[in-house]
């Protein structure tokens, strides 16, 4: 209620090509999990280039202070976890200096820890900016409601197989939305924007060297 009532919200999407990412994945999982011992989702790759739009953007990356902007110097992005018990947002904190491999423990680790209900007050503070993964849950658009006194936050929606016209021919791709919703006390449709485009250019062109 406090969200929907005192943040004028707004929202904007993009859709993301990401079949060099599910290719990636694909080619990649099996011997992920032989060797780290937990799996390599799309969240851990997304998480990764999200910490590092931040950095370039760090408006999104801000909080409203009542009448002022608060510029928040560490990233920590709060994950939201469907549990029985209703909806979580653990935090990985510094996120931003953490490889996909650690991310991939951090949110299995996370998610685990959120399910049995033994989160700590630590594991849910601090939070600068939410990802919440409604495409698990086969969403593929949706507007989620900003964790306030955070700026923003994304949903990451369920990868589908579309028909895209590529260099002038019908090719069959591998395609997410990413949906923003804003505080536009904070952030106009133009910086928004920005960074939903540095986001999706970051996921359309993730290979194993640059990730791994």
């Amino acid at each position: 209620v406090l969200s929907a009532t005192t943040i004028p919200q707004a929202w904007s999407m993009v859709e993301v090509d990401v079949t060099t990412l599910v290719a990636l994945r694909e080619k990649t999982k099996t011997e992920f999990k032989k060797r780290e011992g937990s799996n390599l989702t799309y969240l851990a790759f997304i998480l990764k280039a999200v910490a590092e739009c931040l950095k370039s953007h760090p408006l999104v990356n801000s909080a409203w202070g009542g009448d002022s902007i608060i510029l928040k110097r560490n990233i920590n992005l709060g994950v939201a976890v469907a549990t029985p018990e209703g909806l979580m947002v653990p935090v990985i904190k510094n996120a931003d200096d953490r490889t996909v491999v650690d991310l991939a423990k951090d949110v299995e680790k996370m998610i685990a820890k959120a399910r049995r209900c033994n989160l700590t007050l630590a594991d849910v503070s601090s939070g600068t900016f939410t990802v919440n993964n409604t495409g698990a849950l086969g969403s593929i658009i949706g507007k989620p409601l900003i964790n306030p006194p955070q700026a923003a936050i994304i949903n990451t929606e369920a990868i589908v197989k579309r028909p895209v016209v590529v260099k002038e021919t019908i090719s069959i791709r591998s395609i997410m939305n990413l949906c923003l919703t804003f505080d536009h006390r904070i952030l106009d449709g133009a910086e928004a924007s920005a960074f939903l485009t540095d986001l999706k250019q970051r996921l359309q062109k993730i290979s194993s060297e640059i990730y791994f």
